[in-house]
């Protein structure tokens, strides 16, 4: 089959959840015997057109005014996947905006089944912006098929549409929703036997970063190394200053491992989220995970099972869950070997052919506008 990834940025211009699953997508599927290809945008002069683990990359231009961005780059992209020979059978877009709005188009105008990977809660929540509420509804309606990470993701969606009035729209997109789960390789051959509290993630926001300093601030024992950028750095350095915590920046994916082996357990405060890479890693190293329930995450993270869990800013949940899994062994122990049983369930092995089945059905339902 002949498959088409589309995505706005491709490691390794950003190395975030929805572009490191992909990238790992385009490897699996291509093994599988697939013709994959990637269409994305171009940065940093890399080549419009590269081969690189088995499968293709279409570079185009990117607009750099950011006001009209978005819908300059649609055009680029459809000329792109028009051209492309041999045509895709089927476009699998990660993203809402503006991959799956590229997607929806391309299904319209080329006849190619759209499907849309939904990453994180921000991207279907209409009453954000004034672009989720104009765009959203459009996208859900075209496309073929709609993926959610999580079951919980799934409730989410249908709930935020009541809260919107566009009950017709859920109840349509009832047919065409399904839940595929993040993939994450399993190849680590001992468990974490680390001391750190460890977060790894984009400093914004909306990850919650200031909240565990907050707890940290209760608990001046504990070390914590803090791997990731953003423009929230800054801050968060001021308001960590006095405290054991380590800012490494940014690393590659690669590295990632390394700081998983240091720590005690992985703390995700996070206020938003769709189903993080990063807690089936922490998992599949043996490493206890902390995190709120938001998106996906209760889904994955069942609470005194294979993870602990807290609301999105309950800081002193979050002060006692850190509390316990730095003092009570037998805890620490439990959890960290029921989460490397539970991320063997997510292997590559597991969710590939998944998503491929999700593929295969969308170019077998036919094509109507």
């Amino acid at each position: 089959m002949n498959i088409g990834l589309i995505i706005t940025r491709f490691p390794p211009d950003l190395v975030g959840g929805a572009e490191l699953q992909i990238r790992q997508v385009a490897v699996e599927l291509a093994r599988r015997g697939h013709a994959v290809t990637v269409f994305t945008r171009r940065y940093n002069g890399r080549p419009f057109v590269e081969r690189q683990d088995g499968y293709l990359i279409r570079r185009r231009r990117e607009l750099p005014i950011p006001a009209v961005r978005m819908l300059w780059d649609t055009i680029p992209a459809l000329w792109s996947i028009f051209r492309h020979r041999p045509r895709p059978q089927v476009l699998l877009c990660y993203q809402m905006l503006n991959s799956g709005l590229i997607g929806v188009i391309a299904q319209f105008a080329l006849g190619i089944p759209a499907v849309v990977s939904i990453r994180g809660q921000e991207e279907y929540r209409i009453s954000d912006s004034l672009r989720n509420r104009l765009l959203v509804p459009a996208i859900f309606r075209r496309a073929r098929s709609v993926v959610v990470q999580m079951p919980e993701i799934r409730n989410d969606l249908q709930e935020q549409l009541e809260r919107a009035g566009k009950s017709e729209l859920n109840q349509s997109l009832q047919s065409k929703i399904s839940v595929v789960p993040n993939g994450v390789s399993i190849s680590c051959s001992q468990r974490s036997r680390g001391t750190n509290v460890v977060f790894i993630g984009r400093l914004i926001a909306g990850k919650g970063v200031a909240h565990l300093i907050e707890a940290l601030k209760e608990l001046p024992n504990l070390e914590a190394i803090i791997v990731g950028d953003g423009p929230d750095r800054q801050r968060l350095e001021d308001l960590a200053q006095g405290l054991r915590v380590t800012f490494v920046g940014e690393v590659p994916p690669e590295a990632v491992v390394q700081y998983l082996q240091q720590a005690r357990m992985l703390v995700l405060p996070s206020l938003r989220e769709g189903l993080p890479n990063v807690i089936l890693e922490a998992m599949a190293n043996g490493v206890p995970v902390v995190t709120t329930r938001a998106g996906g995450t209760a889904d994955l993270v069942r609470h005194n099972e294979s993870g602990l869990l807290f609301d999105p800013g309950d800081v002193p949940q979050l002060v006692q869950h850190m509390d316990q899994l730095s003092s009570n062994d037998t805890l620490w122990e439990r959890l960290g070997e029921s989460g490397m049983e539970l991320a063997r369930s997510y292997s590559w092995d597991i969710v590939t052919p998944q998503i491929e089945q999700l593929l295969v059905d969308a170019t077998n339902n036919g094509y109507a506008k």
